[in-house]
């Protein structure tokens, strides 16, 4: 999947609320800037959730250096009216808007004008090129709004442009959507947990993405429990009925436990087996229907993601395994020689 981090504009990250979206929009951003790319990750919920992970208090309309390579804002859709305004001509209009507040009504009264606008700011810092004042990137990681609510707000600007038949903001809405269908500029990725609700919310998002022509690119596992014991894990049958042969091996080894603390170490170990091979079923489901999409696992880390050490501990777990950054498109070839 990370070869979307080498070639995309756009990653669009979603999926079900609490299944780690937002550390997954930050941790992949980290991971393309360690990647050679310039990166830009934008949230558009107002949640300020990309903050924290990167040490910061909060986030605003104003793209801020984050990390090496990474930039980060919090798109507002009033400081995108504003923008979208002044882009055509009409800055008077905007420092109006500002004054009396009416952009709010302005946006209430066209129901997914905000969307449009939160898009639109997205699609702006995905195409710019580089000027005095404005920073270009190479990519945009972008905190969408959850499954449940990603294909309506990335098809706003198709709805808008219904009914602008003409003008400026009918031409916005089609670059925008040319850009969003565009398999080799964008790429949609879903998180997921490996938990019953979780699992069926992301097969039903990646239907409903595709079934709108949006480009998929995978789904991130998150959370996923580590199986330590493998093979072995077959033998705590064995040691709940009679725990004397590990009790014999703690005492040898001066551990101190007696036969009550042996027990509830080898009860505890069989329910994490329990949960092992529960989430080793509902993963292979979600992988059956993917159809093909990539999926990734991330371990679940005890301490969480709580900062920019667990952000580039993430970031470091989702390049895992993947090629080297690419100079160049001989270095590609090259690698994929190598590995032949």
């Amino acid at each position: 999947m990370l070869e979307a981090l080498d070639r995309a504009r756009l990653v669009v990250v979603t999926g079900k609320g609490g299944t780690g979206k937002t550390t997954v929009a930050a941790g992949l951003a980290v991971a393309a800037a360690g990647r050679g790319r310039r990166v830009l990750v934008a949230e558009v919920e107002g949640r300020q959730g990309l903050a924290g992970l990167f040490g910061r208090p909060a986030l605003d309309h104003r793209e801020a250096r984050v990390a090496e390579g990474v930039h980060a804002l919090a798109v507002d859709p009033d400081e995108s009216l504003r923008e979208y305004l002044a882009r055509f001509g009409f800055a008077p209009l905007a420092r109006l808007l500002t004054w009396s507040h009416l952009n709010r009504f302005i946006t209430a009264a066209a129901p997914g004008l905000g969307d449009v606008l939160l898009v639109g700011k997205v699609w702006e810092a995905a195409t710019r090129e580089a000027r005095p004042g404005s920073a270009a990137y190479d990519l945009v990681v972008l905190d969408a709004p959850p499954t449940g609510r990603v294909v309506p707000f990335l098809r706003a600007p198709e709805t808008v442009a219904e009914l602008a038949r003409v003008g400026p903001i009918r031409s916005q809405a089609d670059r925008v959507r040319a850009l969003l269908d565009d398999p080799g500029l964008t790429a949609v990725v879903l998180t997921c947990l490996p938990e019953e609700l979780p699992v069926t919310e992301t097969l039903e998002g990646v239907a409903a993405l595709g079934k709108a022509g949006l480009p998929v690119a995978g789904v991130v596992a998150n959370r996923v429990t580590g199986d330590r014991l493998g093979g072995r894990g077959a033998r705590l049958a064995a040691l709940a009925r009679d725990p004397g042969p590990l009790a014999a091996a703690a005492a040898a080894a001066g551990t101190g436990l007696d036969d009550a603390a042996v027990a509830t170490l080898v009860g505890e170990a069989r329910d994490r087996q329990r949960q092992v091979a529960r989430e080793r079923r509902l993963l292979k489901e979600l992988r059956g229907g993917l159809d093909g999409l990539p999926l990734v696992e991330l371990p679940f880390l005890a301490g969480g993601v709580a900062g920019p050490d667990g952000l580039r501990a993430l970031a470091g777990q989702l390049a895992a395994g993947s090629p080297e950054h690419p100079a160049s498109g001989r270095t590609r070839r090259a690698a994929g020689t190598a590995r032949a």
